[in-house]
């Protein structure tokens, strides 16, 4: 079993939730997270972020389509 960790989502239609992904073997999250994984809809994906160096932390950014 991997470790989970539950990232912050910022921006979109899941602004302030956090959702609960699985680290791979390196220890990171997904790079992306659609909508759907996250139980809403919108037209774009949520990109992983750092929030210093290559992290953890991390947040999920907002990214619309265009």
């Amino acid at each position: 079993m991997r470790d989970v960790v539950d990232v912050p989502i910022v921006g979109g239609p899941a602004d302030g939730r956090t959702a609960s992904v699985e680290l791979d073997e390196r220890g990171f999250p997904p790079a992306e997270l659609h909508p759907g994984e996250v139980d809403v809809v919108g037209d774009g994906l949520y990109v992983r972020q750092s929030v210093v160096g290559s992290g953890p932390p991390w947040t999920y950014q907002w990214q619309a389509t265009s």
